[in-house]
């Protein structure tokens, strides 16, 4: 057929199409002709686009097991996919570390005489993303707790449990188990490092490396706007937000060092709406332990003298080793009493909130430790080369598919809708497979997809979102039948249509599949809620 989608009828096979052929091929007939009129009725402009607001397209629908094509649109056509390609990270994670692996901090010491420590306290990150109020199992919701702090309380009083009334040596925050790294990804924009979204990569952090601002602008220009910011230790941050006139330029609000602290600068106008954002901590590990000396002494544990950062190093020959200046080198070495620790939830429970709420930070983290367990460097360029070497390995790939990074926020990653069907068809045969599919967001119920497809049945619609201002995508699974599945993917590059237009037209294409299928399987009034809705 002509246009954007191509059908096939599949061939016969008495094993699997029971004993009414004839009548099988009508009806799939039939679905090559109500997906190809719903594409033409509802998204015109996918099949003669004008070339203002065409858009680059990789799309491609198959079912379970079955190679061949039922709708494809250049489905090996290389495109920027957002955060679509974390449906590889989170599958290589699953596969390398297991469902069930968690990440330890812990707060060491060399010693303890009479509720004083001997040295500094040790600050052990291990690569645990969420060092934060977040609650666990994912319930439809990322809900937090009231306490953006409490783990650090909870480590708190184990520490007072232990015995420890006095931290007279300071803290050292050790940034482990893997380098960190200066400078951004390639791909990612200035932009992108105000926000949480784009937060610096570390194996210790807070509150997802990010801190909540309010920002309110005064009633008149050139007075401080008021701010409200969650956490803040000891006043850490500072307010120097101006409020400008309402004809006046803006600067960005976003948080920077200096000598004494942070700032956070920028300016807003006169008369606007309160800003709320989460914007990016510029010093992750440094953060937490001003943090945690805070906590403490709210729980009666005296601290005094410097915070301090080392980072890990990994070399081949002697395994990690603290970088820094030679007398703090061989803090862990001689940190040996355990005072407190802190486990993560299991990978399993970790990846819901990464696909589901699309949470970069974390995913980047969790790479880097399936880089280190295969025993790599765990830097962000080994830990993509590892994730993409596992996807060759496996035949996931083909082409001249890239990854820059895992989260998919670099403008320069490349994958095609051939990849991410091909990955979702053998992932279904994993082991894994129950874990990973529950991470992906449920139409019309949790996740990215909460305000999306409300007509179509729950757990009808399993898929990953994917934004960034120059691409949108979609890739998931559909549930026709418990016994008939499919699965597809769906990029779009370059297009001028708004990201809201664009997202209804990939939701309205999506739904004709979801219905048109049904109509084939003889489901059609069981599995959609109703006929009204987009289509009319």
């Amino acid at each position: 057929m002509p246009g954007f989608v191509s059908m096939r009828v599949p061939q016969y096979d008495p094993a699997k199409l029971g004993p009414s052929p004839v009548l099988r091929h009508l009806r799939m007939l039939l679905l090559c002709v109500i997906c190809l009129g719903v594409a033409r009725a509802q998204a015109m402009p996918l099949l003669a686009p004008p070339a203002s607001t065409d858009g680059r397209w990789s799309v491609l629908l198959e079912k379970i097991g079955d190679s061949h094509p039922l709708v494809a649109h250049r489905p090996d056509a290389l495109l920027a996919p957002a955060s679509v390609l974390k449906l590889f990270s989170t599958a290589y994670i699953l596969d390398r570390l297991g469902a069930d692996a968690r990440q330890c901090t812990q707060l060491r010491a060399r010693g303890l005489d009479q509720g004083t420590l001997q040295g500094p306290l040790v600050f052990v990150g291990g690569g645990d993303p969420n060092l934060s109020s977040r609650r666990f199992p994912y319930t439809g919701n990322s809900e937090h707790e009231a306490d953006s702090l409490v783990v650090l309380r909870e480590l708190a009083e184990q520490l007072w449990q232990a015995g420890v009334r006095r931290v007279p040596d300071g803290i050292v925050a050790v940034d482990g188990p893997f380098p960190a790294e200066t400078g951004s990804p390639p791909g990612w924009t200035e932009d992108d490092q105000r926000f949480w979204y784009g937060a610096p990569i570390h194996g210790l952090y807070i509150n997802d490396a990010s801190v909540l601002v309010r920002v309110r602008p005064a009633a008149k220009p050139g007075a401080l706007a008021t701010v409200q910011i969650t956490p803040n230790p000891q006043g850490f941050i500072r307010n120097a937000v101006r409020t400008v006139g309402k004809r006046q330029p803006t600067e960005p609000v976003r948080l920077v060092t200096d000598t004494t602290g942070w700032r956070l600068s920028g300016s807003v106008r006169a008369g606007s709406r309160t800003l709320v954002a989460g914007l990016a901590q510029p010093d992750p590990p440094r953060f937490a332990a001003i943090t945690l000396a805070e906590v403490l002494r709210e729980r009666g544990i005296a601290v005094s003298g410097d915070i301090r950062v080392r980072g890990l190093s990994r070399n081949r020959d002697a395994g990690l080793e603290e970088s820094g200046i030679p007398e703090q080198a061989s803090v862990l070495t001689h940190a040996r009493l355990l005072l407190a620790e802190h486990w993560s939830p299991p990978l399993a429970e970790e990846i819901q909130v990464i696909n589901k709420v699309s949470q970069n930070t974390h995913i980047e983290t969790l790479t880097r430790l399936a880089d280190i367990a295969q025993g790599r460097s765990g830097t962000r360029s080994s830990a993509v080369a590892g994730l993409e070497t596992w996807a060759r390995e496996r035949g996931l790939l083909a082409g001249q598919t890239r990854f820059v990074d895992a989260s998919g926020l670099s403008r320069d990653d490349r994958l095609s809708a051939s990849d991410l069907v091909r990955l979702l068809n053998w992932a279904t045969q994993q082991p894994w497979w129950p874990e990973y599919a529950a991470s992906l967001p449920e139409a019309g119920s949790d996740g990215t997809l909460r305000h999306r497809f409300r007509t179509l049945d729950a757990g009808m619609l399993l898929a990953k979102t994917g934004t960034l201002s120059d691409a949108i995508s979609l890739a998931g699974i559909l549930y026709i039948k418990p016994e008939q599945a499919y699965v597809f993917a769906i990029l779009v590059n370059d297009f001028s249509l708004s990201r809201a237009a664009l997202r209804g037209v990939l939701d309205r294409l999506v739904q004709g599949w979801a219905r048109a299928l049904a109509l084939a399987a003889q489901d059609y009034p069981k599995t959609v809620r109703s006929a009204a809705g987009p289509h009319g």
